[in-house]
């Protein structure tokens, strides 16, 4: 919400601030999950699964980003910004015996496959 528009501003063009602010984002990834299972909270193998959905969402992803033209891609990418902006002024309260329940609970029905 505030590297990417940041780098544009700066003046790189969208899809490499894109990218750079993407790599940023990996590492970030990373190193939560990481510190999610040193506290011993894994939701393996499901986790894999969205791996793989992710990977190739980001290449299909990616790909359509360096397609579009410059001055598109910042539109949209500003109406994706308002619209997450929206949903976190807006999101609903979560009680915290929810979270537990999502984290072992119906929510991971297909990690329980093996």
């Amino acid at each position: 919400m505030i590297s990417l528009p940041i780098l544009i501003f700066l003046g790189l063009p969208p899809a490499v601030a894109n990218g750079t602010n993407r790599v940023a984002i990996t590492i970030q990834t990373a190193m939560g999950v990481a510190g999610f299972k040193s506290k011993g909270i894994s939701t393996f193998p499901f986790n894999v699964y969205l791996g793989i959905a992710a990977f190739f969402g980001a290449i299909i992803g990616a790909q359509i980003a360096v397609d579009i033209k410059g001055e598109t891609f910042n539109r949209i990418l500003a109406g994706i910004m308002i619209a997450v902006v929206i949903l976190i002024l807006f999101k609903p309260k979560v009680k915290i015996d929810d979270v537990k329940e999502r984290l072992t609970g119906k929510y991971l029905w297909l990690g329980n496959f093996k």
